[in-house]
C-alpha cells in the first residue's frame, strides 16, 4: 500500500474544497447577496412609508389647524347672529309697544274727537 503523504492529503482537501465545498459557499453567498438586495428593498419600501406618513402626518395638522380656524370662524358667526337675534328681539319688543301706544293713541284722538263733535253740536244749540 502505497504511503499517503502531505502533498495527496492536500491536493484530495483540495479537490473536496473545489468540487464539494466551494460551490456551497458561492451558492450561500449567493442566497446571502439575494437576501441583503431583499432587505434593501424592505427597508427602501420602509423609507417610502415612512415619507407618505410624514406628508400624512402634515396633512393631518394642516387640515387640523384649518378645522380649527373653521370653528372659530362658525363660533364668531353665531355670536354674531345671537347678538341680532337679541337685537331683533329688542326691534320687535319696541315695535310692539310702539304698535300698541299707536293704538292707544288713536282710540284716546277718537275719544276726543267723539267729545269735540259733541262740544260743536252744543256749541251749535246755544248759537
Amino acid at each position: 500500500m502505497a504511503e499517503i503523504t502531505k502533498k495527496d492529503i492536500f491536493d484530495t482537501l483540495n479537490e473536496f474544497y473545489g468540487k464539494v465545498l466551494e460551490p456551497r459557499f458561492d451558492r450561500i453567498e449567493k442566497r446571502l447577496d439575494e437576501h441583503d438586495q431583499k432587505f434593501r428593498d424592505i427597508l427602501q419600501h420602509f423609507d417610502q412609508i415612512y415619507q407618505k406618513l410624514e406628508r400624512l402626518e402634515t396633512e393631518y395638522y394642516s387640515i387640523k389647524v384649518g378645522m380649527d380656524r373653521m370653528e372659530q370662524f362658525l363660533d364668531r358667526l353665531e355670536q354674531g347672529q345671537r347678538e341680532v337675534v337679541v337685537k331683533l328681539d329688542k326691534e320687535i319688543s319696541i315695535r310692539e309697544m310702539l304698535e300698541k301706544e299707536i293704538k292707544d293713541l288713536k282710540q284716546r284722538v277718537s275719544v276726543l274727537q267723539e267729545r269735540i263733535d259733541d262740544l260743536e253740536k252744543r256749541l251749535k244749540t246755544f248759537s
